[in-house]
């Protein structure tokens, strides 16, 4: 055998930049971020989760590593380019985690499989936001001023980002095609997974009432749990919700221990 320093490198999938391959894994995590997040919104959860989790945060194109590249603002498209990268992937039972513009991603890929006879996820979380079956009126026609104002509103991008023009100019394309992900409506055909929707009470976005709605999608049992803050409360009761979604892989998957 080469020695390590001479042993060529591993390929990193673009797609999963961060991931750290689990061998004793029982469980993947593939989780899919909001608008305009990338694969570094997930950093340290990992360490979180149980010993036989693998969490495998989803990088889309358009953003950190994968700045170069166009952002996607269709989801059918997006989903023919992910589908053979998580592919080699699902060896193993698995979970998929969305937030925000993430749940439409997750609920398409898991209706589509189910379509297909695929295997499913063994459990879905959707967090920080309603369900994608019913319309919602779309973005896409707004100014770029509107849309900024509208940015402000969800405080999710930081205010250097509006302090400096060039920047601003440079990330507004991938929020916009993010945005269109994000207001994506779906067939109002419940997967066969169990759900749970994470939200807060604060969330002007999302409020209570449309969160439980994602009741309507699964036929697999629904869950809900509440944490305080808006609607970035994976930022602000970060403890709170990783220790939900703890309890939630366990349920779903006891084998990856406590």
């Amino acid at each position: 055998m080469l020695p390590r320093h001479m042993r060529p490198a591993a390929t990193t999938n673009p797609w999963f930049p961060t991931r750290q391959p689990n061998p004793n894994a029982r469980l993947r995590v593939f989780c899919f971020p909001f608008a305009g997040g990338g694969a570094s919104v997930y950093n340290g959860w990992g360490a979180s989760l149980p010993a036989g989790v693998e969490l495998v945060s989803v990088q889309l194109p358009g953003r950190e590593r994968r700045i170069m590249e166009p952002p996607f603002r269709q989801l059918p498209a997006l989903l023919d380019a992910l589908e053979p990268a998580l592919a080699p992937l699902l060896d193993k039972p698995f979970v998929f985690f969305g937030y925000s513009m993430g749940t439409r991603i997750a609920l398409a890929l898991a209706q589509r499989w189910q379509a297909r006879g695929a295997p499913l996820p063994v459990g879905m979380v959707m967090a920080a936001a309603g369900p994608p079956h019913r319309p919602r009126a779309s973005r896409d026609e707004l100014n770029d001023a509107a849309f900024i104002e509208l940015l402000r509103k969800y405080e999710g991008t930081p205010p250097e980002v509006f302090a400096h023009k060039e920047l601003l100019e440079m990330v507004l394309p991938v929020l916009r095609a993010d945005f269109s992900l994000a207001d994506s409506v779906l067939p109002s055909l419940p997967v066969r997974c169990p759900i749970s929707a994470f939200g807060s009470d604060g969330d002007a976005h999302v409020t209570l009432e449309e969160l439980e709605r994602w009741s309507e999608l699964t036929t697999g049992g629904f869950r809900s749990h509440h944490f305080p803050g808006t609607h970035f409360f994976l930022r602000t009761a970060r403890e709170q919700l990783l220790a939900a979604l703890r309890g939630e892989l366990v349920r779903w998957c006891p084998e990856v221990g406590p």
